[in-house]
């Protein structure tokens, strides 16, 4: 998980590997204590493909660690 947090508004960057919904992501934003899923994403349920997932790692710059596991299609 990776927060941005400013004034009363907070973001959550999730992502995983989950045997269910195989690779994940969501982003939530928390403002004034409401949460609202901006986007969600599952290779399970929206297409194998695992290219989603690394393109959200690359944009936010996230885990290297984590970017590498996936495109050797290991679970995280």
């Amino acid at each position: 998980m990776h927060g941005v947090e400013t004034d009363n508004l907070f973001v959550d960057l999730n992502w995983g590997f989950d045997h269910a919904l195989g690779y994940w992501y969501d982003i939530v934003e928390t403002k004034d204590g409401e949460e609202l899923t901006i986007e969600e994403w599952s290779s399970t349920i929206n297409g194998g493909s695992r290219a989603p997932i690394l393109e959200f790692l690359i944009k936010y710059n996230l885990s290297e660690e984590h970017r590498s596991l996936i495109a050797l299609d290991m679970p995280l």
